[in-house]
C-alpha cells in the first residue's frame, strides 16, 4: 500500500516519506468506501441507501476537523501522530462492531483522524515547489493499488476484513518519519477575494453532487452492469490510473471548468447504461477529468490568496463537506435502487459546479486584462 510512496521519492527529495504515507493512507480510507457499503448493508440487514450513512459519518468528523485544524493549528508531528491513532483505533473498533449504530460512531471518529492528516498533508505540501502534484497523485496512486485489494477482500471475505486492513495500514504509517515545516496559524487573516469564495462554492458543488454516485458507484457497476466485485475494482483501479496520469499535466489556464464538465458525462454513463464496457470507459475518463480539474481550481484559488496554503484548509473542509451530504441525499435519491435518477442528479450538480468555475476563469482572464478592475476579485 506504500508503493506509491515510494514511487513518488524515487525521483525526488522533498518530499516527507511521513507526509506521503498519511496522505496514501487516507485515500486508502476513501477508496475502501464504495467496497464497505455492500458487504455492510447486507451483513447488518440494513439498505443500501442507509448503509451509505456510512461515508456520511466519516466524512462528517473529516469536514468539521480539517476546517477548524486549518484556522487554529500548526502542522507538527504529534499532530500526525495522533491523528494516525484515530484512524487505527476507529476501524479497529468497527472490525468488531457488531451493530450499525457502532460502525458509523467509530466511522465518525476515523473521519477525524483523516481531516488532520488531510490538512497536515496538503499544508506541508504548499511549502515545495512539487509539494502539491506530489499529494495530489498520492490519492489516485493509492486507490489504484488498493482498489483491487478491497474489491477481492470484498468478494472472498466481508468489511471486516477490510477494517482490520485499514488499522493495520495506520499502525504501519506511524513507524515512517514525517517532517513538518514552519507555517503560520491562519485565523482570519486571509484575502477578501470574492472569486475564491465562488470557487470554494464550486468545490463544494461539484464533490457533494460526485460523491453521491461514487459511494454506490460499485453498487452501480454489480446491480446495473453486472460486474463481479473483482471487474469492478478494476473499474475503479483504472478510474485511479489515469488520475495519476492526469496529475503528471497542468491544465492550460482557463479549462478547469471544461475538465470538470467533462465528469458530468461520465457520472450520467454510469448509472443509465447497462454495460459493462461502457460503466469501465465512463469510470475510467471520471478518474482522468476530476484529476485534470480539481488541482487547476486549487491553484485558482492560491492566486487570489494571501499565502499559498490560506485556502487550503477551506477547501478541503468544503470538499469534505460535499461528501457529507453526498452520500446522504444520493441515498435518498436512490431509494430501492434508482441508479439512473441517481446519475442523472449527480450530472446536473456537476454541470452546475463546473459552469461556475468556468464564470471565474472567464471573469479573471477579462480582469487580467484590465488590472484596473482586480480590487476584491
Amino acid at each position: 500500500m506504500f508503493a506509491p510512496v515510494r514511487a513518488l521519492l524515487a525521483p525526488r527529495s522533498q518530499a516527507s516519506p511521513g507526509v506521503l504515507a498519511a496522505a496514501a493512507c487516507v485515500a486508502a480510507t476513501f477508496t475502501s468506501t464504495p467496497f464497505l457499503i455492500p458487504d455492510i448493508a447486507a451483513e447488518l440487514n440494513v439498505g443500501l441507501g442507509t448503509a451509505g450513512l456510512l461515508s456520511t459519518f466519516q466524512v462528517g468528523g473529516f469536514a468539521t476537523t480539517s476546517f477548524l485544524a486549518g484556522r487554529l493549528l500548526r502542522p507538527q508531528a504529534r499532530l500526525h501522530q495522533a491523528a494516525l491513532l484515530l484512524v487505527a483505533g476507529g476501524n479497529a473498533l468497527s472490525a468488531f462492531s457488531t451493530r450499525f449504530w457502532m460502525v458509523l460512531l467509530c466511522q465518525m471518529v476515523v473521519g477525524v483522524g483523516l481531516g488532520l492528516l488531510t490538512w497536515l498533508s496538503w499544508a506541508e505540501a504548499t511549502r515545495h515547489r512539487q509539494g502539491l502534484a506530489d499529494v495530489a497523485s498520492i490519492g489516485p496512486l493509492t486507490s489504484m493499488m488498493g482498489a483491487p485489494i478491497f474489491g477481492w477482500i470484498s468478494e472472498v471475505g466481508n468489511y471486516r476484513a477490510i477494517f482490520a486492513l485499514l488499522a493495520v495500514i495506520s499502525v504501519a504509517t506511524l513507524a515512517i518519519d514525517a517532517r513538518y515545516g514552519e507555517l503560520p496559524v491562519i485565523g482570519r487573516n486571509v484575502s477578501d477575494s470574492r472569486s475564491n469564495r465562488l470557487l470554494l462554492l464550486a468545490l463544494f458543488t461539484v464533490t457533494l453532487s460526485g460523491s453521491g454516485l461514487f459511494v454506490f458507484a460499485a453498487a452501480a457497476g454489480r446491480q446495473i452492469a453486472g460486474l463481479s466485485p473483482t471487474v469492478v475494482s478494476f473499474a475503479f483501479s483504472l478510474n485511479a490510473v489515469v488520475g495519476v496520469l492526469a496529475n503528471r499535466f497542468t491544465a492550460r489556464r482557463g479549462t478547469a471548468g471544461l475538465w470538470l464538465l467533462g465528469g458530468s458525462i461520465a457520472a450520467a454513463a454510469i448509472g443509465t447504461v447497462s454495460s459493462a464496457p461502457v460503466y469501465i470507459v465512463a469510470m475510467t475518463a471520471w478518474g482522468f477529468v476530476w484529476w485534470m480539474g480539481v488541482p487547476a481550481v486549487f491553484r485558482l484559488l492560491a492566486e487570489r490568496s494571501l499565502s499559498p496554503a490560506e485556502r487550503v484548509g477551506d477547501a478541503q473542509s468544503l470538499m469534505a463537506l460535499g461528501r457529507v451530504f453526498g452520500p446522504l441525499i444520493g441515498g435518498a435519491i436512490l431509494g430501492t435502487g434508482e441508479f439512473g435518477r441517481l446519475a442523472l442528479a449527480a450530472a446536473l450538480g456537476l454541470v452546475a459546479g463546473s459552469l461556475l468555475v468556468l464564470a471565474v476563469e472567464v471573469a479573471r482572464n477579462r480582469i487580467d486584462a484590465q488590472p484596473s478592475l482586480a480590487r476584491g476579485t
